[in-house]
């Protein structure tokens, strides 16, 4: 798990990085990076609970039965959803292609028994 720790911080540090380039919003780079560093660590323990999984659009999804803090979900989805766009500014293209692209990274780094939704919506366990 520490090493799909390490991958999944590199990765959203690189993501934020691009997003620090960008700026394309108001709202400081390095502010969402700290949140989204703040968050990892509760973000690695429920997707090794089970309680989360990683959609195909590069957000997380609470599973079927599972529940927990909605707010604390909907504020990193909202957080990859900027960095998404902005990265998608920079790049010309749109913030769901982007979303995708991140979801086939965090695909190859998660850990086994991670939630993972496949490109036809089905949730599958890695």
């Amino acid at each position: 798990m520490y090493d799909f720790k390490k991958s999944v911080l590199f990765t959203i540090l690189l993501f934020v990085g691009c997003f620090l380039s960008a700026n394309a919003l108001a709202e400081s780079g390095k502010e969402i990076k700290a949140r989204m560093q703040a968050r990892l660590p509760e973000i690695v323990r429920l997707l090794a609970a089970g309680t989360i999984g990683e959609g195909k659009d590069g957000l997380l999804y609470f599973m079927s039965g599972a529940s927990g803090n909605q707010v604390f979900v909907q504020e990193e989805n909202d957080d990859r959803k900027k960095v998404y766009g902005a990265i998608a500014r920079q790049q010309g293209t749109t913030p769901a292609l982007v979303g995708e692209r991140r979801a086939l990274q965090i695909y190859d780094q998660a850990d086994p028994g991670t939630w993972l939704q496949d490109a036809n919506g089905k949730w599958y366990k890695k």
